[in-house]
């Protein structure tokens, strides 16, 4: 039944397409896809009707469903035969379809961004990065070969097409030579066509009157360079979504000025480096969507640049990383004593990256390890003092969100704040 459904839904939605022609926009990556797709959105929709799909599925009904716009119809084939009509309704009356459709084409298998392909064929396509460790490496030989999977999104793209391309990436990089389309690259390295320089990360002197600390950079793009302020947003990868987001803008004609006005006031999506006030007035890096060891590296490079008397770090399992499974949790292992003041982590795997730390420096005292999730929190709790810093990750299935909502200051905000 499931086959059938995704073959209706993807024939109306190539339809869909064919009648309404929007300006479709695909991203992937390993990182960073849906909070790319929310700044693309952020700075498009002041100007044209925009749609994106609000959801993560990554699953092969993802793609049709934001074509279509519906959401999913889950386990009932009731709701799923009302989409279908729905859908079929569309199609035969006058629609306020978007002029802009911006589609995250997550890969979970090989072949995933081909079958996607097949459904719609995006003008502008953004590769926010692959890295060393990315999600979902238990299905592919390594990380050359998922890299491989996700460039077909823009090695799929014609001559008057558009590539955006996040340069510092390694893997990345070597597209940025064999692909026909038009390429924007972005990111930090001085090549970069789209740059982020001169950042300033969560220092008091620009905090909000709501006590969140954001950060501050400047971005270059031909000679001209402007400031940008994301006073609610932490760390290298917001930078890297408003870098691609900023390069999908000068294609659409905004200028850098409009673009920062325009970021001045966004908001993170739930559980991406998204800062909440814990209790005894200390504050918590809610970072709990996902995990993998190039993001965990990143996240803890960024706690280790802010300003707090004590930091803290609640590290869940990593998963779907295959035979590099020990690795990474290693490489994390190997940086904690130089970014937290304790550890506490959760679950079979993450074992490794408390030993790690041990192994590397950090005081057997400051390290705590707990293969239950309930028998973490009052150990946690009884630590935090006035001020600390606490950063908590984890892979999605470890559902990492329980324990921030154990800490918040204001728990009954959780379904407002938390990932869901």
């Amino acid at each position: 039944m499931r086959f059938i459904i995704i073959k209706i839904l993807n024939i109306l939605s190539k339809k869909m397409l064919a009648k309404y022609k929007p300006v479709v926009i695909g991203i992937t990556g390993s990182v960073g896809k849906s909070s790319t797709k929310k700044v693309i959105y952020e700075i498009l929709e002041r100007k044209y009707k925009v749609h994106r799909d609000r959801s993560c599925y990554n699953t092969d009904m993802s793609v049709p469903l934001a074509i279509t716009g519906f959401e999913s119809g889950g386990r009932s084939v009731r709701k799923w035969i009302k989409i279908i009509f729905k859908t079929i309704g569309r199609l035969f009356k006058k629609n306020n379809y978007p002029d802009v459709l911006i589609l995250e084409m997550g890969v979970n298998r090989p072949n995933d961004m081909k079958k996607m392909l097949a459904v719609v064929k995006p003008d502008i396509g953004v590769l926010t990065g692959i890295g060393k460790f990315p999600s979902h490496l238990e299905y592919f030989k390594d990380a050359k070969h998922i890299a491989r999977e996700k460039s077909l999104l823009v090695r799929s793209l014609g001559r008057k097409d558009l590539a955006i391309l996040n340069l510092d990436d390694e893997f990345i990089k070597e597209l940025s030579e064999n692909i026909r389309s038009s390429v924007i690259t972005y990111g930090f390295n001085e090549s970069a066509d789209v740059r982020a320089e001169e950042i300033l990360l969560g220092n008091k002197k620009f905090k909000t009157e709501d006590g969140s600390m954001g950060m501050r950079f400047k971005i270059s793009y031909q000679g001209t360079t402007v400031p940008f302020r994301l006073p609610y947003a932490l760390g290298r990868g917001q930078i890297y979504s408003t870098l691609s987001a900023v390069a999908v803008g000068i294609h659409f004609g905004f200028n850098l000025v409009e673009m920062s006005e325009t970021l001045s006031n966004y908001h993170p999506l739930a559980g991406r480096m998204k800062m909440i006030n814990g209790i005894n007035k200390s504050l918590i890096i809610d970072d709990t969507f996902n995990s993998n060891p190039s993001s965990a590296l990143s996240a803890l490079e960024t706690v280790e640049k802010l300003e707090a008397p004590r930091k803290i770090a609640v590290l869940g399992d990593m998963l779907e990383l295959g035979e590099q499974c020990e690795i990474g949790h290693r490489e994390v292992g190997k940086v904690i004593s130089n970014s937290v003041d304790f550890l506490f982590t959760y679950g079979s795997k993450s074992e490794v990256i408390s030993r790690q730390a041990q192994e590397n420096g950090m005081k057997k005292e400051n390290i705590f390890h707990f293969k239950n999730i309930d028998e973490l929190i009052e150990p946690l709790k009884n630590i935090i003092q006035n001020e600390d810093i606490i950063l908590v990750k984890g892979s999605r299935a470890m559902r990492m969100e329980r324990v921030v909502k154990e800490i918040m200051a204001d728990p009954e905000k959780a379904d407002e704040l938390l990932v869901k």
